[in-house]
């Protein structure tokens, strides 16, 4: 049984930064009903993008379900009221939709869509908010994981040590720099890089520590990076999607974001960035972004290539816009994980459905649960939601060295991974996203409950 137990100073205490660990502390309070629904938001740190808030947003932050959530009622499916585990159509909401549309306008009248002030606004909004002097935003999470990767020294025949439990985005990037994932277990718990195995892994070919923080978890970055300087490695993060949370790049000598349309903070197109606290290696993402150009000179290059992978000021243009709601979706998402925690606690007595930890360092972009009872299980549990109208979804369905490509034997032949392999079988999904309303929730865990007990009986 998942339990929660805090006794961290409320909001009103400390000051509201707008990160994952000032957002636990609200969601608590509101949840225990120390901050009542419409109450005034607590003192905002106006450093960071709590500061950023509009007036609604201050207003509906510490709110509960009847204001901050109510976008979309139950759809029609079948017969059945349906709720869909990543609708399309609402990846962003009404007043997002209308602000992207006005800010792209804006972009497109001046004519400034390739590059512009945007783009420097956007890169200084997001070093500030992850607390590093410099920050590249570029054209995709995974163009900022090549320049990190290449800008920290790593090349052909070098070895990265990364998880296998991602998305392929981590991977490709390794092969893009000629360079070879060397694949290590997870911890259970969080289901990131156990740094322990991370330094058996280490070899005199390797080069660098690829942790990602998987679903929004924070991995154990300071284990991670402990471990790394003690063998002279280097350490980027797969931040894609952890965004918001508290300590990413402090442990890291390159941090990755995504803005993909599905991430917590979603643009209208594939975007990303890379952030360090080194000012050689952020002129080197800067020339490496932009075709190896010396930064803030036209057309001279400081390298001998580069990528063409720098952010549009149109998309940049659309973040600033959309940027001030970032907060106020990561404390949607962080409620609605607790909802979730609180309401089908009980059904880990019953040992079939093992429920993530409230913590105070995750993103929630994704809120995974793990049927214990095994694979078998796991489709039973699956069927019976899917026939009572709420989808769900396994995320990476094969892992890195379960992928039938040309260079599986050669590399991954005799990989094995009993922890990250028995919870690729048993994780699932449930549905947790920006525009997600309290009555679907209160539909999935009626149906999850109905589930498991059928499953179970």
């Amino acid at each position: 049984m998942t339990t929660v137990t805090d006794h961290s100073p409320s909001p009103a205490a400390q000051p509201f930064t707008g990160d994952s660990r000032s957002i636990y502390r609200l969601v608590l309070d509101v949840r225990r009903g120390e901050i009542p629904a419409h109450a005034s938001a607590p003192a905002i740190a106006h450093r960071t993008l709590a500061g950023l808030l509009d007036e609604r947003s201050r207003r509906l932050l510490p709110s509960a379900a009847d204001s901050v959530f109510a976008r979309e009622p139950l759809s029609a499916g079948h017969g059945r009221p349906t709720v869909p585990f990543l609708p399309k159509a609402r990846l962003l909401g009404p007043e997002e939709q209308r602000t992207a549309v006005e800010c792209f306008a804006r972009a497109l009248a001046a004519g400034e869509l390739t590059s512009g002030p945007a783009v420097t606004e956007f890169e200084q909004a997001l070093a500030e908010f992850l607390g590093l002097p410099h920050a590249v935003a570029t054209s995709s999470g995974t163009d900022a994981l090549i320049i990190a990767l290449r800008a920290v020294g790593v090349g052909p025949d070098d070895e990265v040590i990364m998880p296998a439990n991602s998305f392929a985005a981590t991977e490709n990037a390794v092969f893009a720099c000629g360079a070879v994932p060397v694949l290590v277990d997870v911890d259970p718990e969080r289901h990131t890089l156990e740094p322990a195995l991370v330094e058996a892994a280490i070899t005199p070919r390797t080069r660098a520590v690829l942790p990602v923080h998987l679903y929004g978890r924070l991995a154990d970055a300071a284990g991670v990076h402990r471990v790394a300087r003690e063998h002279g490695l280097r350490v980027v993060e797969d931040a894609c999607q952890a965004i918001g949370v508290t300590g990413v790049g402090q442990y890291s000598d390159a941090t990755v974001l995504s803005f993909n349309p599905y991430k917590n903070f979603g643009l209208t197109g594939k975007a990303g960035a890379v952030l360090t606290s080194d000012g050689e290696l952020h002129a080197c993402m800067e020339s490496l972004a932009y075709h190896g150009f010396a930064p803030g000179e036209k057309n001279v290059k400081a390298d001998v290539w580069g990528l063409n992978a720098k952010i549009d000021n149109s998309t940049a243009t659309v973040a600033m816009g959309l940027l001030p709601g970032l907060t106020l979706n990561n404390y949607r998402r962080a409620f609605l994980a607790h909802r979730y925690i609180d309401a089908l606690a009980d059904l880990g007595a019953v040992r079939q459905l093992s429920l993530p930890a409230f913590t105070d360092d995750h993103a929630w972009h994704l809120f995974p649960v793990r049927a214990t009872a095994g694979e078998a299980a796991r489709d039973r549990l699956r069927a019976h939601l899917h026939s009572a109208g709420v989808e769900t979804d396994i995320y990476y369905p094969v892992l890195t060295h379960h992928q039938r490509t040309p260079l599986r034997e050669k590399l991954f032949a005799g990989v094995s991974l009993p922890c990250t392999e028995e919870l690729n079988t048993t994780v699932f999904h449930l549905p947790l996203h920006n525009g997600l309303s309290v009555t679907e929730q209160d539909r999935v865990i009626e149906a999850v409950r109905d589930a498991v007990h059928t499953t179970v009986c």
